[in-house]
């Protein structure tokens, strides 16, 4: 065998690329799902910073400030557990629609980008794991390691460009900041820290985007396969029973009983010489000319040829007298500029008979 036909050169097939997502083998971008979640952070604290986060601090402030005034006694276990429990159900309040955002939004991501899928494979043990240089080998001689890598530098560099231009558009006002209100300064400050947020999430999400479609383009190219592994796939699917019943049973739907008939009586069928079949037939008392009474392409060509293999039907192979009559519909008559292609294959066909006729 030669050396070439160890190259994995060919696309996978639709069968590798269901035995790989049967063990969670899918394309998946980890940054665009981070980038949704930054997105969805960010989003639901300055939607919610105002309002309902600001009340619950607010009102832990003054639940603690009011206790300690008119705290009297000596601090004892269950006073400090009692407070303790206050301040962090108040705390899980105030982070809880933050963390129901977080898990929708991983989730409706990930659906969206693998569909339903659930797969134990990713769990199951794995020795090659526990070995220190396989683990080596995996990390640092994979060129994902290595693009994983210049992608973490270009989202840093990103965030660096992104914070300078926000510090540098704004170094003017800072100066500025020590003589304004407090209530002044917090604003303008809250409003340097959202421009830089929704800048940073809006480019880490188009990165995320580009990602995604990369992560597809690698998923397809370690899937590739050897010209080798695709005769074999291709011969196994052949020999497996299931897969042959399979494809009879499509064989069966493919054409109707009427169909099926007019190929058994038809003069003659004009094959491409796999990919199309075409029935023709020609009654002098009832036609005017003949006429394609079936076609097929594909695996309806193959059962014309079977059925018309079945009756005794002739099968002549012209290729582009098979192509010229499939581009025609069924039950239409021969024309004009192809009558002398025609009778010329409907007369082998009819000495081909005649000759069946007198050796029987």
């Amino acid at each position: 065998m030669s050396q070439s036909s160890g190259e994995k050169t060919e696309q996978p097939t639709q069968k590798k690329l269901d035995d790989a997502r049967k063990k969670g083998q899918v394309p998946k971008s980890q940054d665009l799902v981070s980038a949704a979640l930054l997105v969805g952070s960010i989003g639901i604290v300055f939607l919610l910073a105002g309002n309902f986060i600001g009340q619950q601090v607010a009102h832990l402030t003054q639940r603690s400030i009011l206790q300690a005034a008119t705290f009297k006694g000596d601090l004892d276990m269950a006073t400090a557990g009692d407070a303790l429990l206050e301040g962090v159900t108040t705390l899980a309040l105030t982070l809880a629609p933050l963390f129901l955002t977080v898990f929708i939004l991983a989730a409706l991501i990930g659906y969206i980008q693998v569909g339903s899928l659930f797969s134990t494979e990713a769990i199951k043990p794995d020795m090659n794991r526990l070995n220190p240089f396989s683990a080596f080998q995996q990390k640092f001689f994979k060129s994902r390691t290595y693009i994983e890598f210049a992608k973490t530098l270009l989202k840093l560099a990103i965030a660096a460009g992104i914070a300078s231009y926000v510090v540098l558009g704004s170094r003017q006002a800072l100066p500025t900041l020590a003589r304004v209100s407090p209530a002044a300064a917090s604003d303008f400050m809250l409003g340097q820290v959202i421009q830089l947020s929704l800048a940073v999430a809006i480019c880490f999400v188009a990165l995320g985007a580009l990602d995604f479609f990369l992560q597809k383009f690698l998923h397809l190219q370690d899937l590739k396969m050897t010209k080798q592994e695709v005769k074999e796939e291709w011969k196994e699917q052949e020999g497996d029973p299931h897969i042959k019943a399979e494809r009879r049973a499509i064989h069966l739907e493919l054409l109707n009983e009427a169909s099926a008939h007019a190929v058994k009586e038809s003069d003659v069928v004009l094959v491409n010489p796999t990919h199309v079949a075409v029935a023709i037939r020609y009654d002098r008392k009832a036609m005017n000319a003949p006429q394609i009474v079936a076609k097929g392409a594909d695996l309806i060509a193959a059962q014309i040829r079977e059925i018309a293999r079945e009756a005794g039907v002739p099968i002549k192979r012209d290729v582009p007298l098979a192509r010229a009559l499939y581009e025609l519909e069924v039950n239409s008559e021969i024309p004009e500029h192809l009558y002398e292609a025609i009778a010329i294959v409907l007369r082998w066909a009819y000495t081909l008979a005649d000759a069946d006729g007198r050796s029987a």
